[in-house]
């Protein structure tokens, strides 16, 4: 459309339906900024299609971002004004990523303008990503039953929740004070050192278990209050509407899935990354944890630590053949040193070798052969094969 000779084909002659759905393809939330927010510049006519896009997701690194509030407030006391759009009832998901998240002036101040100007928020996460020291900072530190009490006043509209950090405001007792008034919740996710399987069996389940369809999990390193299996198989079995399920840094191990009668459940997305102890979680534990979704599972997400010849010949291959299964994603962050002398693709000559060469790799690490792709070639919709900064390069059908 950029090509596009305006004196051919006025853009204002697009049906605007039309116009709103292509832009929803290529405006994206993506890692902390919005994938080419620059269409709202295009003409009016773009920017009337273009900004709830933009403005659905709002990314919150308090306390500079904060700025942000000044156009909602703008909205609230400015009706008459002569913006384009009432801003604050576009938003309908934030991601707030602190750099004080302990403290009290930051986080909170900042949850309380999103209480205050964001009426139809639906998803909420706060990330705490940058392992600042939290002794540095001279104001006094938010408690649990501070953030707690915030957090309840969304109770009632969202559908969506992240909770990031290893801060200990961040807590099984935080879970216990807010689950009750959460029953609503569809999404959570639960990444941080100070949430223990007691906080998932106790809190969350008994609460969520009605309607929540999307779980994730993880730990950024090994951590002696680490999920466990048990809180894997609890999801499956209490859990009867759970779809996705992603688990990264847990502490799986064989001895949790085998000899036990397993749960059979209906997840359609399974994540599953690298996990506290590898040598205690092989491909046994992998095959019994597969066995309760192979009837149902379309996509499997795998770290590299998992595959082996043994485990693409005897597990791999027979889901693609006698089940659902139609995406295989392979991801690992030990790619990232030789993506370091590749770099990202600047033409499709380079996508196509870059592509190339992650099938030689993969076909000689493992022994995979054309003979064993095409077992699986009439069923198999995507296999991604490694992931760089979030993104995935290999997407093509092989």
């Amino acid at each position: 459309m950029v090509n596009m000779k305006l004196n051919t084909f006025p853009l204002s002659k697009l049906p605007f339906d039309l116009l709103v759905n292509i832009l929803s393809f290529s405006i994206k939330h993506e890692n902390s900024k919005v994938i080419n927010s620059q269409l709202i510049y295009v003409c009016r006519f773009f920017a009337k299609a273009a900004i709830p896009l933009v403005w659905k997701h709002l990314y919150l690194q308090e306390p500079t971002q904060r700025k942000i509030f000044k156009v909602l407030q703008t909205c609230l006391t400015s009706p008459s004004s002569k913006l384009l759009f009432n801003y604050k009832f576009m938003v309908k998901r934030i991601t707030i990523s602190p750099l004080s998240i302990s403290n009290i002036n930051g986080l909170l101040q900042t949850l309380e303008l999103v209480k205050n100007n964001l009426p139809n928020l639906s998803s909420l996460n706060i990330e705490d990503k940058l392992s600042l020291c939290h002794s540095c900072h001279f104001s006094k530190e938010a408690t649990t039953d501070q953030l707690a009490d915030l957090l309840l006043y969304f109770s009632k509209n969202l559908n969506e929740l992240c909770l990031d950090s290893d801060h200990s405001t961040f807590n099984d007792e935080l879970l216990e004070i807010i689950c009750p008034k959460f029953s609503n919740l569809r999404k959570l996710s639960i990444n941080g050192s100070n949430f223990t399987d007691e906080g998932i069996l106790e809190y969350v389940i008994p609460n969520l278990k009605d309607n929540l369809i999307e779980f994730s999990a993880s730990r950024d390193g090994i951590s002696p209050n680490c999920l466990t299996g048990n809180t894997v198989l609890a999801l499956l079995e209490n859990c009867y509407q759970l779809k996705s399920l992603s688990l990264d840094g847990i502490n799986l191990s064989d001895k949790d899935f085998i000899g036990e009668d397993l749960p059979l459940s209906n997840l359609e997305y399974l994540w599953l990354g690298k996990t506290c102890e590898p040598e205690n979680f092989t491909a046994q534990g992998l095959f019994s944890l597969l066995i309760t979704c192979n009837e149902s599972l379309t996509t499997l997400v795998l770290d590299l630590d998992h595959l082996s010849s043994f485990v693409f010949h005897n597990i791999i291959i027979p889901l693609f053949q006698n089940q659902k299964l139609q995406e295989l994603h392979l991801v690992s962050d030990s790619w990232a040193g030789w993506t370091a002398n590749y770099p990202r693709p600047r033409s499709e000559q380079e996508f196509r070798a870059k592509e190339a060469m992650c099938i030689w790799r993969l076909k000689v690490y493992l022994g995979i052969t054309n003979e064993m792709i095409n077992l699986i070639g009439e069923k198999l919709s995507t296999l991604k094969v490694f992931s760089i900064l979030g993104e995935n390069y290999l997407k093509s059908t092989i």
